[in-house]
């Protein structure tokens, strides 16, 4: 009746007051952390150009940090329900599969070793031969759900970090042993064929080149769908408190690695640019560029290496403020799970003293005790 509904709505009035007045309280001890974390960490015999360089990184990495500590407070006091299972619906069923063998939501780093499929996923592009792991990436971006902010961040880094140890430190060092068979080996002043057998003149340029346009395109296609993108793995909050509202961008800090890597990728194809320039002809397929191009493609690999910092577990979270998700074996992307843990049998009971102690305990006491045989 109408008593009830009033009651029930100063029921949640009182609720909606007692939350706003906790997270208030929390972000108040909350904003006390950076002083102590930078008293905490002073030292007398400290230089003062240290002192200070600590304390200005304190103060440049607590917003973010204060932002996902208020972030969980406002889901620990004001989570709402996930949503029902059935109003998940996956895609079909090959890109069900290859989502739940890529990124499984219930299985640990161990359950994931036991898979083949992982490993398959996990050698292929680190391949070395230019063209095989933009063209895994090309197939995994079509894989995975482009509406999630943590598969499109995840896809960015994994896809830097693996061209990285692919086309930077392999290929580095295939073209150095190339360098020093068609050199060094032949122990020869005068003569050398690095021409026919030195970096890069195997295969074809045009697949090396479509390789290296796919590569920026990519990244920066997955970093202009971060725009639409909702991050999936945030619990959903009841409204009684606010979180978002100082939120940065998708992505985070990602976006000016994205512009240091467009600056290389410009430098390396000017660099290649520059070579052709210098042939007879223009002439694109002079030996002499073939190394160009290959050398451009280690430069390029190997100065990914600041996407690494991504990759650390804490980092990742504080740069790009986005939370993890996975797939479930219908291929929905989710936040993920711990996975189940067989329960174990208990133990039979056991005796609390066995018919051999009893008897010597009995023969303890009737020597102690003037008890008559």
């Amino acid at each position: 009746g109408p008593l009830g509904a009033s009651l029930r709505q100063a029921r949640e009035s009182l609720e909606v007051w007692v939350k706003q007045k906790v997270q208030q309280q929390i972000e108040r001890a909350v904003d006390a952390l950076p002083g102590l974390a930078k008293r905490g960490l002073e030292d007398a015999d400290m230089p003062r150009w240290v002192s200070r360089g600590k304390d200005r990184t304190v103060d440049a990495m607590w917003p973010d940090i204060k932002e996902e500590i208020m972030w969980e407070v406002s889901v620990v006091i004001d989570k709402a329900p996930p949503p029902a299972e059935e109003e998940l619906r996956g895609p079909d069923c090959f890109r069900a599969f290859v989502r739940y063998h890529l990124y499984p939501y219930d299985r640990t780093i161990w359950g994931k070793m036991r898979d083949p499929f992982f490993w398959l996923f996990k050698i292929i592009p680190l391949i070395p031969l230019f063209g095989v792991n933009p063209a895994f990436f090309a197939f995994v971006f079509v894989i995975i759900d482009k509406g999630d902010e943590f598969q499109l961040v995840q896809f960015i880094l994994n896809f830097k970090g693996t061209a990285f140890i692919s086309q930077g430190v392999i290929r580095a060092l295939i073209g150095f042993t190339n360098f020093i068979f068609c050199v060094t080996a032949r122990a020869d002043d005068s003569e050398h064929d690095c021409e026919r057998s030195g970096p890069g003149t195997h295969g074809n340029l045009w697949p090396a080149t479509a390789g290296f346009v796919a590569q920026v395109v990519l990244v920066w296609a997955a970093f202009v769908l971060l725009r639409c993108a909702e991050g999936k793995g945030r619990a959903k909050l009841k409204g009684a408190v606010s979180a978002d509202a100082k939120r940065p961008a998708h992505g985070g800090y990602i976006v000016y690695f994205l512009w240091y890597d467009l600056c290389i990728a410009a430098l390396c194809s000017g660099l290649i640019a520059y070579t052709i320039s210098t042939r007879p002809g223009f002439s694109y397929s002079d030996w002499t560029v073939q190394h160009v191009v290959f050398a451009a493609q280690v430069l390029y690999g190997l100065l990914s290496m600041p996407f690494f910092i991504f990759t650390l577990p804490f980092l990742q979270r504080l740069l790009t403020h986005s939370l993890p998700t996975a797939y479930d074996r219908r291929g929905v992307c989710r936040a993920p799970v711990r996975p189940s843990s067989p329960k174990a049998e208990p133990p039979p009971p056991k005796d609390v003293m066995s018919e051999d102690e009893m008897n010597d305990l009995l023969a303890k006491f009737k020597s102690v005790l003037p008890i008559a045989p």
